[in-house]
């Protein structure tokens, strides 16, 4: 057998607008192209409202729905839709449609792409060491082996995922802590932790840690320069944050500590998540 590549598409963090922390890539829904969002962090792909209304698409209202700050937004359900990403014809399920943040209307982003939903079989591979989103077909061990294969530089971890969440979650702890459930978010702009999760961990006053789609801002406090133990390995963090309240799980590594590192994870959540890491 092996690995079998379905798709390489590049990845950007230039939105129309600005410089983006998080990773984007251009593809094509429903005949209409634009950019979307890499986000591990979501359970659902999201499309704006403006852009669902454009192509006509059938909607039914949802509950509202609930951001990283913890703020609350319209949202509606949304039917089936094709997705053109690379040379792949993919079909978006379970999708779910919100008002446009303003950041996405100033930056031509058309909505946020949950990965690890985009293929039913295959991994998706978000290379943001090259720059890269891949699909690929492989049993676990394969694509560990491929991947290693391709970036010796990187050490690979595979690693248990969390199967209560759809979202991206392994065990991992600050340290001296305990391991907690931590989601490996690339839509995320900073490694955050509660502060259940590091009780006794010094952190400084309050500041904004950026903001939820809904506008809304995030709120936390800087631990400073901490160390992350994932499966028996050290992860450095430059400022690590601490929140008071998290939604589960109750800790996040972002943006501030993923670039230069490979994360591969599939819709089956009894797969292994595959994360490269500087050696």
């Amino acid at each position: 057998m092996g690995v079998e590549l379905l798709t390489c598409v590049p990845i950007t963090f230039d939105a129309a607008d600005r410089r983006t922390h998080a990773p984007l890539v251009t593809g094509s829904v429903g005949g209409i192209e634009t950019l979307f969002v890499l986000d591990t962090g979501s359970e659902v792909h999201i499309l704006t409202k403006e852009l669902v209304d454009e192509l006509g698409l059938l909607v039914e209202e949802g509950e509202e729905g609930v951001d990283h700050s913890g703020a609350t937004m319209p949202s509606w359900s949304v039917e089936d839709v094709g997705l053109a990403l690379g040379g792949e014809e993919l079909t978006l399920g379970d999708i779910v449609s919100i008002p446009a943040p303003a950041p996405f209307v100033t930056g031509e982003i058309g909505g946020i792409l949950s990965p690890q939903h985009l293929h039913p079989t295959a991994v998706a591979v978000i290379d943001l060491a090259a720059d890269e989103l891949l699909l690929v077909e492989g049993n676990d061990d394969e694509v560990a082996a491929w991947l290693t294969e391709r970036t010796p530089s990187l050490t690979t971890l595979s690693l248990e995922r969390d199967t209560e969440f759809t979202s991206v979650v392994v065990p991992a702890a600050v340290r001296p802590h305990d391991e907690t459930p931590t989601l490996i978010n690339t839509g995320g702009k900073r490694t955050e932790f509660s502060r259940a999760a590091v009780p006794g961990l010094d952190a400084g006053s309050a500041e904004r840690l950026g903001g939820g789609v809904s506008g809304a801002d995030v709120i936390g406090s800087s631990a400073g320069a901490q160390v992350i133990a994932v499966a028996g390995h050290a992860v450095p963090v430059a400022q690590l944050a601490v929140r008071e309240t998290m939604h589960d799980p109750q800790g996040m590594v972002g943006m501030d500590v993923l670039p230069g590192s490979v994360v591969a994870c599939a819709a089956d959540r009894s797969r292994r998540v595959i994360w490269q890491i500087p050696a």
